[in-house]
């Protein structure tokens, strides 16, 4: 139970650190608002399939019971969270939309 009151504490940490980390990064014609929301939708969707993906992986080989420490539960959430924060990043940088349509 300690593991998973971990995982919420560092996603709501990292949404926290987040707000001035996209606030420096976004592109100059995206509105903060709008590049924090793009941040924070992408971080989530991420963060949910890897940890849903490596959860089922790690009962599938049999290390559920490792992950019920603490070193191996914080790797876990470092390969975890690291690949949805660059993803989300790498979303919140791109400039708006000035098309009508979807883009080409």
């Amino acid at each position: 139970m300690l593991n998973y009151w971990t995982s919420l504490l560092a996603g709501a940490a990292i949404l926290g650190v987040a707000i001035p980390y996209v606030m420096r990064i976004r592109h100059p014609e995206q509105k903060p608002l709008a590049a924090y929301l793009i941040f924070v939708s992408v971080f989530v969707t991420a963060a949910v399939v890897l940890y849903s993906l490596l959860a089922w992986l790690a009962l599938k080989l049999g290390l559920e019971t490792a992950l019920g420490h603490t070193g191996p539960a914080l790797l876990f959430l470092v390969i975890v969270l690291l690949p949805a924060i660059a993803l989300a990043g790498w979303q919140a940088r791109k400039p708006p939309w000035r098309q009508r349509g979807p883009p080409d």
